[in-house]
């Protein structure tokens, strides 16, 4: 009678576990989609996220999906985070970006760059600074946020302060 007990205890504790699986894969397919975003960490992350705020604010209203910015301790924690899926827009220098590239497999699209001041290229060949998502994002999106780039304009005073900030006269597409 002692087993039957610990079979039926088994089987209650099976299906328990088993309801809150089913639950936890039901809120995190009506979770909100997030997209991480981060930079060089080339400034402090107040600076930083002063300065992406106005850039993450436009591109929420252009493409209809939260971001959040995530501070990198170096260049390294940067792509390895990206690597491993933990941040989806970068804001990338050149060296870098090879890095990412490298350690990726090729996993790495450069959306936009700067106008001017990211097209002179580096002694390696590659421009300084870009935009960046990995290749498993959906191609819709990507077209999205490039587009939202873009669209950017120093005539419109909004997007003339989130250009100011990015010390961007416009976006271009990566090379």
């Amino acid at each position: 009678m002692q087993q039957d007990d610990t079979s039926v205890r088994i089987r209650y504790l099976v299906y328990s576990l088993l309801t809150v699986v089913a639950l936890a894969a039901m809120a995190s397919a009506y979770s909100e989609r997030v997209l991480r975003v981060s930079m060089m960490p080339d400034e402090s992350p107040s600076i930083q996220r002063r300065k992406l705020k106005p850039l993450t604010d436009y591109l929420v209203q252009k493409i209809g999906i939260k971001m959040e910015y995530r501070p990198m301790a170096s260049g390294d924690a940067l792509v390895e985070s990206f690597v491993y899926h933990e941040l989806d827009l970068v804001w990338i220098d050149g060296a870098t970006l090879d890095r990412a590239k490298l350690r990726s497999m090729e996993q790495v699209i450069p959306l936009v760059q700067r106008a001017a001041i990211d097209t002179a290229h580096t002694a390696l060949g590659h421009d300084d600074n870009t935009w960046a998502v990995r290749a498993d994002m959906e191609a819709d999106l990507r077209e999205r946020l490039t587009d939202a780039f873009l669209a950017l304009n120093r005539n419109n005073a909004q997007d003339r302060e989130i250009l100011d900030l990015q010390r961007a006269s416009r976006y271009i597409p990566a090379n």
